[in-house]
């Protein structure tokens, strides 16, 4: 942060957000575990987002803005270079030609060496405002579009000067191009791939794999050695499969993959997991989950010990929240072990082991291991098997927080699930506090939102699958929401623009259900009673399920009823 941690601590205590024990709390743990205290107070869901801008804004005098929620004219932001942009980590957002002023927004407004060289190379007047890391850095794709177009003038200026030059050097100057792209367009997968003519890049935004880079075969297979190179793979067998890891900087940062090699019909595939440090810096609140839940989810997993369990399919975000509740749970005074497969991000503090199941480590060998090491709270990847789930079922009942994740479509049927690997009601019944489940879904792009209503004809037609009807009047009841009649309800869909490449959507975010395991469900796990049963009586306690979670979402504007629908289909 560009203002110093007293300056910051005066404008958080002036606007009773923190006290003083809270502040020395966050600057210890800020201190212990190597970060800005900004990311403590984000991470802990303490004070985050743009309500902590918004305070440093009347703290300083120095205005904020949040590039998410504008629409720059592309004049304007083409009024700096790339180059000026990196250099200066500056964005311009709005010009006013009668006052030859221009607004641009900095990572450090207090920079005025910066303000002063800009002035002079645009010749107008500098108004300086501040902006957060990654309002800047969704900011900064404008100039980094061109990229793939880049790469394709490099390849074709390359194939008329030295057609027989070796493919070796043109394929690292291409790659460091892709890393570029892959950092402002913030994939979570790159696959590298060999059709019968020719290579292809494609990169999983949001989930949708899209064939972005067209290059040649050999190029593609230098792509393909150079990552092998980088993860410490051996370039010479090539039709065996290999998985390494690797991590490149850019643009000072360091981005992390995770890598699978693959032998193919036509050449060998590469699939890079991007382990993006900014994504794991996520919050709860970040994540998709609300005030209420984050009071919940904090209430059971500082409870001496028990289970809290992340539920839901591949590519649901459950990792993203495992890795939440790990930072809310790292403090002094409590040793946390993980066992993975594989470590994604590593945590100061936290001792992470991974599953090697060639050598015969798997999750049950290292949760034994982990017992031995005095660990106050342990995380388990997944709970894969019987074994697995009686140790960690063992585990949570002789003093430890356990957390883990299971594949199943609902958080009741965790508990089902658990029963099915032998786990017996009377050991279930004490050990269970708390069951997330989750999906992933669509954000609808902020710039072409528009709200309607429901016409009573579509209404008709979903509440027939869905139950919608219903599910708003428990809203209504619960106090989240406020209607008379169904058509007051707003509803929001994404026109498509030049934002969102034409889909009316951009980024996710969770849906969740949060079942919290009292005393009253005790007993009912206890008597074996039917999951439906259960279901109901946590449903008449208050618990939304997975839709009527995304049907507030939805109201919100967050994402569109047709997304949920799909999702939960």
């Amino acid at each position: 942060m560009f203002i110093s941690n007293e300056r910051l601590k005066k404008i958080l205590i002036d606007a009773k957000m923190i006290d003083e024990a809270t502040w020395k709390n966050v600057v210890e743990n800020a201190s212990r575990l190597s970060c800005p205290v900004e990311d403590i107070l984000k991470e802990r869901d303490i004070i985050g987002g743009h309500l902590f801008y918004e305070l440093v804004e009347k703290g300083i005098g120095i205005p904020y803005v949040n590039l998410k929620k504008i629409d720059i004219a592309k004049e304007v932001l083409d009024r700096f270079s790339p180059e000026l942009v990196s250099a200066y980590k500056a964005i311009p957002f709005e010009y006013d030609a009668r006052k030859k002023k221009l607004k641009v927004a900095f990572q450090d407004p207090a920079d005025t060496r910066a303000i002063g060289a800009l002035e002079k190379k645009c010749g107008c007047k500098i108004d300086a405002h501040f902006t957060g890391k990654e309002s800047y850095r969704f900011a900064s794709r404008h100039y980094h579009k061109s990229i793939s177009e880049r790469i394709r003038k490099i390849i074709q200026t390359a194939a008329k000067r030295a057609p027989k030059k070796t493919s070796d050097t043109l394929g690292c100057k291409i790659f460091g191009h892709i890393i570029e792209y892959i950092y402002y367009s913030q994939p979570s997968d790159v696959h590298i791939e060999h059709l019968r003519d020719s290579g292809i890049i494609k990169l999983r935004i949001d989930g949708y794999l899209r064939d972005e880079i067209a290059v040649p075969s050999e190029i593609a297979t230098s792509i393909v050695d150079l990552i092998k190179k980088e993860s410490s793979l051996t370039t010479d067998a090539r039709h065996q499969t290999a998985d390494g890891r690797f991590a490149w900087n850019v643009l000072g940062e360091l981005l992390a993959f995770r890598v699978s090699i693959l032998p193919t019909y036509y050449g060998e595939k590469a699939c890079l997991r991007v382990l993006d440090e900014s994504r794991q810096k996520a919050s709860l609140r970040e994540l998709g989950f609300r005030d209420t839940d984050i009071s919940l989810i904090q209430k059971e997993i500082k409870k001496p010990y028990g289970l809290v369990l992340v539920a839901g399919p591949t590519g649901s975000g459950k990792t993203s929240t495992l890795y939440a509740l790990l930072k809310l749970l790292n403090v002094e005074g409590v040793s946390i072990a993980t066992i993975e497969d594989p470590v994604e991000y590593s945590i100061r503090h936290i001792n992470q082991t991974q599953v090697d199941a060639e050598n015969g480590f798997t999750f049950a060998r290292g949760l034994r291991e982990i017992l031995r090491q005095d660990p106050n709270v342990i995380m388990v990847g997944e709970i894969r098997d019987n074994e697995t789930a009686g140790i960690v079922i063992q585990s949570a009942l002789t003093g430890h927080i356990v957390i883990s994740t299971l594949h199943s479509n609902t958080a009741v049927e965790s508990i089902t699930r658990l029963r099915n690997m032998d786990i017996r009601p009377y050991l279930l019944s004490p050990t269970v506090n708390l069951v997330v489940s989750q999906r992933l879904v669509k954000r609808i792009c902020p710039y072409c939102r528009v709200s309607y209503a429901l016409d009573k004809a579509f209404l008709d037609s979903i509440d027939k699958d869905t139950g919608i009807r219903r599910s708003l009047d428990k809203l209504k009841k619960l106090g989240l929401l406020s209607f008379t009649t169904y058509d007051e309800v707003r509803f929001y869909r994404g026109q498509g623009c030049g934002k969102c490449n034409g889909t009316g959507m951009s980024g996710r975010i969770g849906i969740f259900e949060i079942f919290v395991v009292d005393e009253e469900i005790r007993k009912m796990i206890l008597e074996d009673a039917p999951a439906l049963e259960i279901q109901k009586r946590g449903e008449e306690k208050g618990l939304l399920t997975l839709f009527e979670d995304g049907l507030t979402k939805v109201i919100e504007g967050e994402t569109s009823i047709g997304e949920i629908m799909r999702t939960l289909s």
